[in-house]
């Protein structure tokens, strides 16, 4: 079973650090690891000053079947909220990117992840579920309580104080869509990137209402799992990861910090963990990044274009 792949971008991402060159590592990564055939797709979505740059920069790895994009073709709402922030775009076409992929599952992906170990999909779907990660609640706990009141339903769902992790993440095509669904307003005209988008007007009277403010700490991940939990679809499409049934982990935080990181330690067969972040938040440059990763991406002996 295939998976696609999505990869919202902006070519100076947060922090004002090199996306654009950044996303080359995690391309040469998942060239070196990836099965062929795993992946069938990878969506790149950009603002659409930035298609044609990001289009030549990305036009060397055909393999990869990259499918640049703007992000209001894919989302024309958008054009209505220009004052919207980058993140929280992303979240959205996080979402609605299930809308034009070709299979069932997708991997979604930002430019400091890093794939650490050979992957094919029986590692990522267990017998037709995807993997999905648990972490604490209490990391972000408004998350999950602007989460709930948005989808009108309690938090107090699932595994006590345990909810879906970040990215990278595996969703379901289907259970996104259904989600879509769920928030869509019953007001004719509107749908559901409107009822999100709206609420970070701060023009709009409706928003100087309390219970309307208390909805602004959303996120793609917690809106999806509280929305499968709310549908009881949850174990129809995902299998727990990090159990002695499913090992494996979709993410790993070995790399923070970064000075102090065992980088062997992350690549090592031994560690269940098949991706890390080196985050934008160390505004490191791409070459030094690549300098440390590149002797444990074996095949990877051509320098990428950072």
């Amino acid at each position: 079973m295939a998976i696609s792949a999505v990869l919202p971008l902006k070519a100076s991402g947060s922090y004002d650090v090199n996306d654009l060159k950044r996303a080359h590592i995690l391309f040469t990564s998942l060239q070196t690891f990836v099965a062929a055939g795993t992946i069938s797709e990878i969506f790149v979505l950009v603002p659409a000053a930035e298609v044609d740059l990001v289009s030549k920069e990305y036009a060397c790895w055909q393999s990869l079947n990259i499918k640049v994009m703007a992000e209001d073709e894919l989302l024309p709402e958008f054009k209505k909220y220009p004052k919207m922030r980058g993140w929280r775009k992303q979240q959205l076409l996080k979402i609605a990117i299930a809308n034009l992929i070709e299979n069932e599952f997708y991997l979604t992906l930002d430019a400091d992840v890093i794939c650490l170990k050979p992957l094919d999909e029986s590692k990522l779907i267990i017998d037709g579920k995807a993997l999905l990660q648990y972490e604490q609640r209490a990391q972000h706990p408004k998350w999950w309580k602007s989460s709930a009141r948005i989808l009108q339903m309690s938090p107090d769902v699932g595994p006590k104080d345990l909810g879906m992790t970040v990215t990278p993440a595996l969703m379901s095509r289907t259970l996104s869509q259904k989600l879509m669904q769920e928030l869509s307003p019953k007001k004719a005209g509107e749908n559901w990137v409107d009822a999100l988008c709206s609420l970070h007007d701060p023009a709009n009277p409706r928003n100087w209402w309390i219970g309307r403010f208390l909805k602004l700490k959303w996120t793609e991940y917690s809106l999806y799992y509280l929305c499968a939990m709310k549908l009881g679809l949850l174990e129809q499409y995902h299998v727990i990861a990090g159990t002695s049934q499913t090992p494996a982990l979709l993410l790993i935080h070995d790399s923070h910090p970064y000075e102090s990181w065992n980088i062997a330690g992350s690549f090592d067969a031994a560690n269940p963990g098949l991706f890390c972040v080196v985050g934008s938040k160390t505004r490191l440059p791409p070459k030094e990044v690549w300098q440390k990763v590149a002797p444990y991406i074996q095949g990877s002996a051509a320098q990428p274009p950072l």
